[in-house]
């Protein structure tokens, strides 16, 4: 019942008062009309809040008029439709056109993303220490669940992150504690770790970036140095 009357009423929000069932709430209908439009100015208000909250890198590379000019037009034409607050960012930077702003915007979300990603211990160089070659190599290994790659069409990196070269075309977002953390990485070492969802040999994922990479075994230790595979 809880659910069919949600129902209604969000058709009714996106569709109009036509889609509003007989008896749904008590009063005339233009006390209901007038009910049902303070609801939806406030939920329109939360999502523009909640966008604003998303993307803020986005919004002051932007600035305040243009990103809420974006935002509310996301939102009119259905961007928002269905989604919860925490999800409602999902598909916004498909929607910018400024290559820059895209860009930001998609890095943005992942970063997210990998916070709110399930937990998990963060496979430690130090859990390698003392193996020997061959078990070393079968040491099963599998991405970190915050572990997210972004491929960049720009020179945004250093808004992210001061630290990061303007040149960095391939991001690596991780959180092997309670903080996101951002790396530059190379494409190559972006294709391993897309391997590496499901559970594989550490030598596999090594024999993998050898053929692409100058060091694949300096490559992954630096990928389980930065926390991108998780303790399995």
């Amino acid at each position: 019942m809880l659910d069919r009357d949600q129902a209604a009423i969000a058709a009714t929000l996106l569709h109009g008062p036509d889609h509003l069932p007989d008896g749904l709430f008590a009063g005339d209908e233009a006390a209901v009309l007038r009910g049902l439009r303070v609801h939806a100015t406030t939920i329109f208000h939360a999502r523009l809040v909640a966008l604003e909250e998303s993307f803020p890198r986005t919004r002051e590379l932007l600035g305040d008029a243009e990103f809420n000019r974006l935002s509310r037009l996301f939102v009119e034409d259905g961007g928002a439709s269905g989604r919860s607050l925490t999800d409602i960012g999902d598909g916004f930077a498909e929607r910018l056109t400024n290559r820059d702003a895209a860009d930001l915007a998609r890095a943005e979300w992942l970063w997210l993303q990998s916070y709110h990603a399930a937990e998990a211990p963060a496979l430690q160089l130090a859990d390698l220490a003392g193996l020997d070659e061959a078990t070393l190599l079968d040491r099963p290994t599998r991405c970190h669940p915050a572990a997210r790659c972004l491929a960049l069409d720009s020179n945004i990196a250093p808004l992210l992150d001061p630290a990061l070269p303007p040149e960095a075309r391939t991001l690596l977002f991780v959180r092997p504690g309670a903080d996101v953390r951002i790396v530059a990485i190379d494409a190559s070492v972006a294709a391993v770790l897309a391997d590496a969802e499901e559970i594989l040999p550490l030598g596999n994922l090594i024999a993998g970036l050898d053929e692409a990479h100058p060091d694949g075994g300096a490559a992954i230790a630096a990928l389980i140095d930065a926390g991108a595979f998780e303790k399995v």
